[in-house]
Protein backbone atom coordinates (compact mmCIF):
# COMPACT_ATOMS: atom_id res chain seq x y z
CA UNK A 1 0.00 0.00 0.00
CA UNK A 2 2.87 2.15 0.59
CA UNK A 3 5.59 0.64 -1.57
CA UNK A 4 5.89 4.09 -3.22
CA UNK A 5 6.27 6.56 -0.35
CA UNK A 6 9.89 7.67 0.91
CA UNK A 7 9.21 6.88 4.54
CA UNK A 8 12.42 9.80 4.97
CA UNK A 9 9.76 12.59 4.60
CA UNK A 10 8.75 11.74 8.27
CA UNK A 11 11.58 13.35 8.95
CA UNK A 12 11.09 16.80 7.16
CA UNK A 13 9.84 19.76 9.07
CA UNK A 14 7.17 20.37 6.51
CA UNK A 15 5.77 16.74 7.06
CA UNK A 16 2.78 17.91 9.48
CA UNK A 17 -0.83 16.29 10.97
CA UNK A 18 -2.19 17.47 7.68
CA UNK A 19 0.29 15.34 5.63
CA UNK A 20 -0.27 12.60 8.04
CA UNK A 21 -3.49 12.22 7.18
CA UNK A 22 -3.71 12.96 3.39
CA UNK A 23 -0.62 10.79 2.66
CA UNK A 24 -1.20 7.48 5.52
CA UNK A 25 -4.40 7.56 7.01
CA UNK A 26 -6.58 8.50 4.25
CA UNK A 27 -5.03 4.92 2.50
CA UNK A 28 -5.59 3.10 5.49
CA UNK A 29 -9.45 4.39 5.55
CA UNK A 30 -10.31 3.81 1.96
CA UNK A 31 -8.30 0.12 2.28
CA UNK A 32 -10.25 -0.99 5.31
CA UNK A 33 -13.68 -0.04 3.14
CA UNK A 34 -14.61 2.66 4.70
CA UNK A 35 -16.76 5.03 2.23
CA UNK A 36 -17.80 8.47 1.28
CA UNK A 37 -21.44 7.96 1.92
CA UNK A 38 -24.18 5.18 3.16
CA UNK A 39 -23.53 2.58 5.67
CA UNK A 40 -19.87 2.41 5.80
CA UNK A 41 -19.69 6.24 5.76
CA UNK A 42 -16.43 8.69 6.62
CA UNK A 43 -17.61 11.57 9.09
CA UNK A 44 -14.97 14.46 8.88
CA UNK A 45 -14.23 16.24 12.57
CA UNK A 46 -17.81 15.71 13.91
CA UNK A 47 -18.63 18.23 16.60
CA UNK A 48 -20.25 17.42 20.07
CA UNK A 49 -23.57 19.25 21.46
CA UNK A 50 -21.45 19.36 24.51
CA UNK A 51 -18.01 19.17 23.96
CA UNK A 52 -17.39 17.23 28.16
CA UNK A 53 -18.39 14.11 29.17
CA UNK A 54 -19.81 13.44 32.66
CA UNK A 55 -17.84 11.28 35.49
CA UNK A 56 -19.67 11.02 38.37
CA UNK A 57 -20.20 14.44 38.90
CA UNK A 58 -17.48 16.03 37.16
CA UNK A 59 -16.75 17.24 34.10
CA UNK A 60 -14.16 16.05 31.51
CA UNK A 61 -13.54 18.81 28.44
CA UNK A 62 -12.91 17.16 25.77
CA UNK A 63 -10.31 19.62 23.83
CA UNK A 64 -9.87 17.81 20.51
CA UNK A 65 -12.43 17.00 17.45
CA UNK A 66 -10.58 13.79 15.94
CA UNK A 67 -10.08 14.01 12.26
CA UNK A 68 -12.58 10.87 11.20
CA UNK A 69 -15.41 9.08 12.75
CA UNK A 70 -15.81 6.00 10.74
CA UNK A 71 -19.81 4.17 10.81
CA UNK A 72 -20.34 0.43 10.04
CA UNK A 73 -23.89 -0.79 9.47
CA UNK A 74 -24.92 3.29 9.45
CA UNK A 75 -23.72 3.33 13.74
CA UNK A 76 -20.42 5.15 14.70
CA UNK A 77 -17.92 2.09 14.93
CA UNK A 78 -14.95 4.04 15.16
CA UNK A 79 -12.71 6.73 16.54
CA UNK A 80 -9.59 7.49 14.39
CA UNK A 81 -7.43 10.59 14.58
CA UNK A 82 -3.98 11.57 12.35
CA UNK A 83 -0.94 13.53 14.67
CA UNK A 84 2.23 14.75 13.48
CA UNK A 85 5.13 12.44 13.57
CA UNK A 86 6.52 13.41 16.33
CA UNK A 87 3.22 13.16 18.71
CA UNK A 88 3.73 10.69 21.65
CA UNK A 89 0.61 7.85 20.93
CA UNK A 90 1.56 5.96 24.10
CA UNK A 91 -0.13 7.50 27.57
CA UNK A 92 -0.32 11.06 26.28
CA UNK A 93 -2.92 13.83 26.04
CA UNK A 94 -3.79 12.71 22.69
CA UNK A 95 -4.77 9.38 23.99
CA UNK A 96 -7.24 10.76 26.54
CA UNK A 97 -8.47 13.36 24.52
CA UNK A 98 -9.36 10.86 21.98
CA UNK A 99 -10.79 8.01 24.44
CA UNK A 100 -12.91 10.86 26.05
CA UNK A 101 -14.64 11.34 21.87
CA UNK A 102 -14.92 7.45 21.90
CA UNK A 103 -17.15 7.72 25.29
CA UNK A 104 -19.24 10.52 24.47
CA UNK A 105 -22.61 9.84 24.66
CA UNK A 106 -23.21 11.02 21.12
CA UNK A 107 -20.29 8.79 20.00
CA UNK A 108 -19.70 5.44 21.66
CA UNK A 109 -17.61 3.48 19.76
CA UNK A 110 -15.51 0.47 21.14
CA UNK A 111 -12.40 1.19 19.77
CA UNK A 112 -10.21 4.41 19.00
CA UNK A 113 -6.98 4.93 17.08
CA UNK A 114 -4.24 7.29 16.03
CA UNK A 115 -1.36 7.44 13.37
CA UNK A 116 1.47 9.89 13.23
CA UNK A 117 2.79 8.36 10.67
CA UNK A 118 5.70 6.24 12.42
CA UNK A 119 2.90 4.12 13.49
CA UNK A 120 -1.02 2.71 13.97
CA UNK A 121 -2.07 2.46 17.83
CA UNK A 122 -5.23 1.27 18.36
CA UNK A 123 -7.09 0.81 21.50
CA UNK A 124 -10.29 -0.88 23.37
CA UNK A 125 -12.28 1.39 25.71
CA UNK A 126 -12.18 -1.33 28.41
CA UNK A 127 -8.67 -1.52 28.75
CA UNK A 128 -5.27 0.33 29.13
CA UNK A 129 -3.03 -0.71 26.97
CA UNK A 130 -3.23 -0.62 23.16
CA UNK A 131 -5.01 -3.25 21.31
CA UNK A 132 -1.99 -2.85 18.76
CA UNK A 133 0.99 -1.18 18.08
CA UNK A 134 2.00 -1.14 14.88
CA UNK A 135 5.56 0.69 12.88
CA UNK A 136 4.60 1.98 9.78
CA UNK A 137 7.14 0.12 7.99
CA UNK A 138 4.91 -3.45 9.37
CA UNK A 139 1.32 -1.96 8.32
CA UNK A 140 1.17 -4.14 5.08
CA UNK A 141 2.85 -7.08 7.00
CA UNK A 142 0.37 -7.12 9.96
CA UNK A 143 -2.74 -5.63 7.72
CA UNK A 144 -4.79 -8.76 8.93
CA UNK A 145 -3.95 -7.32 12.71
CA UNK A 146 -5.06 -4.12 11.24
CA UNK A 147 -8.11 -5.19 9.82
CA UNK A 148 -9.51 -7.22 12.29
CA UNK A 149 -10.05 -4.62 14.31
CA UNK A 150 -10.66 -1.79 12.47
CA UNK A 151 -12.87 -2.62 9.62
CA UNK A 152 -16.14 -1.65 8.98
CA UNK A 153 -17.33 -5.90 9.49
CA UNK A 154 -15.39 -6.35 12.95
CA UNK A 155 -16.60 -3.27 14.15
CA UNK A 156 -20.17 -3.82 13.62
CA UNK A 157 -20.09 -6.54 15.75
CA UNK A 158 -17.91 -5.09 18.68
CA UNK A 159 -20.93 -5.53 20.91
CA UNK A 160 -21.00 -4.83 24.75
CA UNK A 161 -18.59 -5.87 27.38
CA UNK A 162 -19.29 -8.94 28.91
CA UNK A 163 -18.82 -7.68 32.03
CA UNK A 164 -19.84 -3.92 33.02
CA UNK A 165 -16.81 -1.23 32.35
CA UNK A 166 -14.85 -0.34 35.18
CA UNK A 167 -15.11 3.00 36.40
CA UNK A 168 -11.36 3.08 37.65
CA UNK A 169 -10.27 1.93 34.12
CA UNK A 170 -12.69 5.01 32.69
CA UNK A 171 -11.43 7.48 34.45
CA UNK A 172 -7.23 6.96 34.40
CA UNK A 173 -7.77 6.61 30.85
CA UNK A 174 -8.84 9.97 30.59
CA UNK A 175 -6.08 11.14 32.40
CA UNK A 176 -6.29 10.76 36.26
CA UNK A 177 -3.48 9.23 38.27
CA UNK A 178 -3.34 6.73 41.23
CA UNK A 179 -3.00 8.70 44.25
CA UNK A 180 -5.71 10.96 42.50
CA UNK A 181 -8.56 11.96 45.52
CA UNK A 182 -12.17 10.64 44.59
CA UNK A 183 -15.66 11.43 47.09
CA UNK A 184 -18.37 9.04 46.10
CA UNK A 185 -21.28 10.83 48.08
CA UNK A 186 -23.67 8.39 47.71
CA UNK A 187 -22.34 4.61 47.62
CA UNK A 188 -24.60 1.10 48.04
CA UNK A 189 -22.46 -1.18 48.75
CA UNK A 190 -23.79 -4.61 48.68
CA UNK A 191 -20.77 -7.73 47.42
CA UNK A 192 -18.01 -7.94 50.10
CA UNK A 193 -14.90 -9.72 50.14
CA UNK A 194 -11.55 -10.74 51.80
CA UNK A 195 -8.57 -10.63 50.01
CA UNK A 196 -6.03 -11.35 52.68
CA UNK A 197 -5.89 -10.82 56.87
CA UNK A 198 -5.75 -6.94 56.87
CA UNK A 199 -7.23 -6.51 53.29
CA UNK A 200 -10.76 -6.19 52.32
CA UNK A 201 -12.72 -5.40 48.69
CA UNK A 202 -16.02 -4.20 47.96
CA UNK A 203 -17.84 -3.74 44.57
CA UNK A 204 -20.09 -1.57 43.63
CA UNK A 205 -22.31 0.14 40.69
CA UNK A 206 -22.43 3.58 39.46
CA UNK A 207 -23.81 5.19 36.46
CA UNK A 208 -21.56 7.49 34.21
CA UNK A 209 -24.20 9.08 32.22
CA UNK A 210 -26.56 6.41 31.20
CA UNK A 211 -23.73 3.18 31.06
CA UNK A 212 -23.64 1.66 34.48
CA UNK A 213 -19.96 1.39 35.52
CA UNK A 214 -18.46 -1.13 38.32
CA UNK A 215 -16.63 0.60 40.46
CA UNK A 216 -13.87 -1.96 42.93
CA UNK A 217 -13.07 0.05 46.65
CA UNK A 218 -10.18 -1.86 49.33
CA UNK A 219 -10.22 -1.54 52.63
CA UNK A 220 -7.40 -2.34 55.10
CA UNK A 221 -9.05 -3.86 58.37
CA UNK A 222 -9.04 -0.67 60.48
CA UNK A 223 -11.45 1.15 57.56
CA UNK A 224 -13.38 -2.32 56.68
CA UNK A 225 -14.39 -2.58 60.51
CA UNK A 226 -15.48 1.32 60.17
CA UNK A 227 -17.77 0.23 57.49
CA UNK A 228 -19.31 -2.41 59.46
CA UNK A 229 -20.06 0.07 62.34
CA UNK A 230 -22.18 2.01 59.94
CA UNK A 231 -24.86 -1.46 59.20
CA UNK A 232 -27.30 -3.02 61.80
CA UNK A 233 -25.59 -5.83 64.35
CA UNK A 234 -27.08 -8.97 62.52
CA UNK A 235 -25.86 -7.66 59.15
CA UNK A 236 -22.45 -6.88 61.09
CA UNK A 237 -22.45 -10.32 62.10
CA UNK A 238 -23.02 -11.92 59.29
CA UNK A 239 -20.40 -10.45 57.68
CA UNK A 240 -17.72 -11.02 60.18
CA UNK A 241 -18.37 -14.54 60.05
CA UNK A 242 -18.52 -15.05 56.42
CA UNK A 243 -15.91 -13.27 55.30
CA UNK A 244 -12.29 -15.53 56.25
CA UNK A 245 -9.57 -14.61 53.61
CA UNK A 246 -10.45 -15.49 49.89
CA UNK A 247 -13.76 -15.31 50.73
CA UNK A 248 -16.64 -13.45 48.55
CA UNK A 249 -20.22 -12.60 49.67
CA UNK A 250 -23.22 -10.72 49.57
CA UNK A 251 -24.78 -8.66 52.69
CA UNK A 252 -28.12 -9.55 54.02
CA UNK A 253 -29.12 -5.31 54.00
CA UNK A 254 -26.39 -3.17 51.15
CA UNK A 255 -24.90 -0.34 53.49
CA UNK A 256 -25.00 3.01 52.46
CA UNK A 257 -21.93 5.31 52.74
CA UNK A 258 -20.26 8.52 51.51
CA UNK A 259 -16.56 7.74 50.90
CA UNK A 260 -12.98 9.63 50.53
CA UNK A 261 -10.95 7.42 48.12
CA UNK A 262 -7.71 7.68 46.07
CA UNK A 263 -7.12 5.79 43.36
CA UNK A 264 -5.44 2.80 43.33
CA UNK A 265 -2.94 0.75 40.77
CA UNK A 266 -4.14 -1.50 37.82
CA UNK A 267 -4.91 -4.71 38.94
CA UNK A 268 -5.10 -7.98 37.17
CA UNK A 269 -8.32 -9.71 37.99
CA UNK A 270 -9.94 -12.80 37.46
CA UNK A 271 -11.02 -11.60 33.89
CA UNK A 272 -9.96 -8.50 33.34
CA UNK A 273 -7.51 -5.55 34.44
CA UNK A 274 -9.14 -3.22 36.84
CA UNK A 275 -8.23 -0.38 39.14
CA UNK A 276 -9.85 -0.22 42.63
CA UNK A 277 -10.32 3.18 44.97
CA UNK A 278 -8.76 2.64 48.09
CA UNK A 279 -10.90 4.16 50.72
CA UNK A 280 -9.75 6.49 53.60
CA UNK A 281 -12.53 7.90 55.01
CA UNK A 282 -16.41 6.93 55.67
CA UNK A 283 -19.24 8.64 56.56
CA UNK A 284 -22.53 6.63 57.09
CA UNK A 285 -25.69 7.51 55.48
CA UNK A 286 -29.19 6.10 56.05
CA UNK A 287 -31.56 5.63 53.15
CA UNK A 288 -33.08 8.47 52.92
CA UNK A 289 -30.25 10.47 53.03
CA UNK A 290 -28.91 8.52 50.15
CA UNK A 291 -31.78 8.71 48.01
CA UNK A 292 -31.80 12.51 48.32
CA UNK A 293 -28.07 12.18 47.68
CA UNK A 294 -28.69 9.98 44.37
CA UNK A 295 -31.00 12.32 43.55
CA UNK A 296 -29.07 15.71 43.99
CA UNK A 297 -26.22 14.26 42.14
CA UNK A 298 -28.17 13.07 39.24
CA UNK A 299 -29.87 16.78 39.06
CA UNK A 300 -26.16 18.11 38.85
CA UNK A 301 -25.15 15.96 36.27
CA UNK A 302 -27.77 16.81 33.90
Amino acid sequence: MFDHFDISLLDAPEFKEDSVREEIVVPIIKRLGYELSGPRRIVRSKSLLHPFVMIGSKKHPIHIIPDYLLYSDGRPALVLDAKKPEANLIKSKHVEQAYSYAIHPEVRVRFYALCNGRSLVAYDIYGLAPVFDIAFENIDRDWEVISSVMCPDNTSFAGPHHLAPDLGICVMKLGFETGDTWLFLATSILHFGRMTESEYTMTANVTVGDVDHMVSFDAPAKVFERILECTDEPNREFLKSVLVPGQHTFAKRPIFLSLETTLGRPTRGQHDTFVPFVIESVERLDERVYNERVASLSQDGK
